[in-house]
């Protein structure tokens, strides 16, 4: 769909689907372009809705979830898309914008539900850029908050494995802290789940590896066993290929772990055709 035709849309519910297919396909420029779009859009209609409002009218929408979650989600993808293309300045930015939705005229308890979501987001993504920026100083706290948001903590302590990679820090201490909480995702059946906990073990690897490359294909191991419960062929795949890397480093009791999970897979007809590592 070419840039002049989502200017045309103004379904902000359909804007929403778009902004999430783009920021899952990786599109992070197209994300920026429909978040504005969006913001835009939500403005209009709020715009409407207060100018009806005082002569006493009211504009009727369709729309499935509160407006004031419209502007929060325009200001959201856009932080997340620019935290993704390393413009960190620029994300705060965005976070700023929907850390505090409260002067959103109109509220009810649905409203004040989101003003309140958009608020933890934006306390999440704030420690999120900041130590991608290399603050480690705010580790403490970042890791304190995520410990009262268990649901966020693989997402999160993704960034915080990217964020020591880049830095070339040591966070072994913090790392400890979570692990009850990554084993107990694992365990988790939903897709989404899985590859997330393939792609923690996967930078979990890229972060052990200077330090002890034993520990670095044990995560990888976990994350190649995982990610056969979906089939998950990005995380297979890029898995496989940095235990290759290692293989020479490890010890029989791994390659015979990992030999016996790509026969498993092998086993399995359907699974043939991305099977390409030297069993």
């Amino acid at each position: 769909m070419s840039e002049l035709q989502i200017q045309d849309i103004t379904s902000l519910d359909y804007l929403v689907q778009m902004l999430e297919m783009a920021y899952r396909t990786n599109q992070m420029e197209r994300v920026i372009h429909i978040a504005d779009h969006l913001y835009s859009c939500t403005t209009d209609v709020y715009t409407q809705i207060q100018f009806l409002k005082a002569k006493n009218r009211k504009k009727r929408i369709t729309i499935n979830r509160p407006l004031v979650y419209y502007f929060g989600k325009s200001h959201l993808m856009k932080g997340l898309a620019l935290q993704k293309l390393e413009r960190y300045e620029e994300s705060l930015l965005s976070i700023d914008k929907y850390q505090e939705l409260g002067w959103f005229i109109g509220l009810d308890a649905g409203g004040s539900e989101v003003v309140e979501d958009f608020r933890n987001f934006a306390t999440a993504n704030r420690y999120a850029v900041q130590i991608l920026m290399g603050h480690k100083e705010v580790l403490d706290e970042y890791i304190a908050f995520l410990l009262n948001q268990p649901e966020e903590i693989i997402p999160e302590c993704i960034t915080i494995l990217e964020a020591a990679i880049a830095h070339g820090w040591q966070i072994e201490e913090y790392l400890e802290k979570i692990l009850p909480y990554n084993e107990s995702f694992a365990m988790l059946e939903e897709s989404e789940n899985v590859s997330l906990f393939v792609h923690y073990m996967y930078c979990l690897a890229l972060y052990k590896m200077p330090i002890c490359k034993s520990d670095a294909i044990n995560a990888l191991i976990s994350g190649i066993a995982v990610s056969c419960k979906i089939n998950l062929e990005a995380g297979f795949r890029k898995s496989c290929a940095l235990f290759e890397s290692m293989r020479e480093s490890a010890t029989e009791k791994q390659i015979t772990q990992y030999k016996n999970i790509l026969k498993g897979v092998l086993s399995n007809e359907k699974n043939y055709a991305y099977i390409r590592c030297h069993v």
